[in-house]
């Protein structure tokens, strides 16, 4: 008899045993693995939640939930996506989150994430729960931005290249322009000067800031330029040097 008691006590508590070991490890969080996922701002990204169906288990009346969170300091949780109870939001980011709960029936509780803001990347969690207390699963995703591809890198040197060699022609053309200015202006004084032989025979110097002259110092001129002599008609030239006899051999 004591040996049939102690061979049931022994039974009764290996069975015990068996379905807390069985228990625990039924909710014995597994980490899944950890992903990255890049992006551009004020762009759409999907973060990527998707568990094996062995985790689900064949029961499709379990109280089966996706937990989907940011790991801030503290952290924020956005929402849950329930086999049961459909789609429950605590932080949709001013309904910039959309699910896909009829693919949650297969294990993928990813979720789209509209018009990416500075405050939206970092580390999300997605945790699988069976009930209240119990973790099944869990997996990390993290978002950052997408870096700069050489494809990119080449268009944006083409662009800065193109930028450079526009000014240079621009500057170059303008010295062009200045520099024809300047000629015609050159050969308009000197086509006047070849017009009118009496400024031809002036020849100035500039000493002290003072304009002085050299040859012959003449008040007044009358027959180089064809004048008469009248009170009316005296063409007076100040300060002005002429050669007279290239132009008047009578003076």
């Amino acid at each position: 008899m004591v040996l049939l008691f102690e061979l049931r006590f022994f039974g009764l508590w290996t069975l015990w045993w068996c379905c807390l070991v069985t228990g625990s490890t039924g909710c014995q969080m597994q980490y899944v693995g950890r992903s990255s996922v890049t992006t551009d701002l004020q762009s759409d990204v999907l973060l990527p939640c998707i568990f094996e169906a062995t985790l689900l288990g064949s029961n499709q009346t379990a109280d089966i939930a996706a937990v989907w969170s940011q790991t801030t300091i503290p952290a924020d949780n956005l929402l849950e996506i329930s086999l049961q109870s459909g789609v429950m939001f605590w932080n949709n980011r001013d309904k910039r989150i959309k699910t896909f709960t009829k693919l949650s029936e297969s294990g993928n509780f990813s979720i789209l994430l509209r018009n990416v803001q500075q405050s939206d990347l970092g580390l999300y969690r997605c945790e699988l729960h069976e009930g209240i207390n119990c973790s099944i699963a869990y997996q990390e995703v993290q978002l950052g931005l997408a870096a700069v591809s050489e494809y990119q890198k080449t268009i944006i040197a083409g662009a800065s290249g193109g930028a450079v060699l526009l000014l240079l022609f621009a500057a170059c053309v303008c010295y062009i322009v200045t520099k024809r200015k300047h000629r015609l202006r050159q050969d308009r004084v000197k086509a006047f000067t070849l017009a009118n032989p009496v400024y031809d025979s002036v020849k100035h110097t500039q000493k002290d800031g003072q304009s002085r002259h050299e040859g012959p110092c003449l008040t007044t001129v009358y027959a180089s330029v064809g004048f008469a002599e009248t009170s009316t008609e005296k063409v007076i030239y100040e300060e002005i040097g002429v050669r007279a006899s290239e132009h008047n051999p009578d003076i």
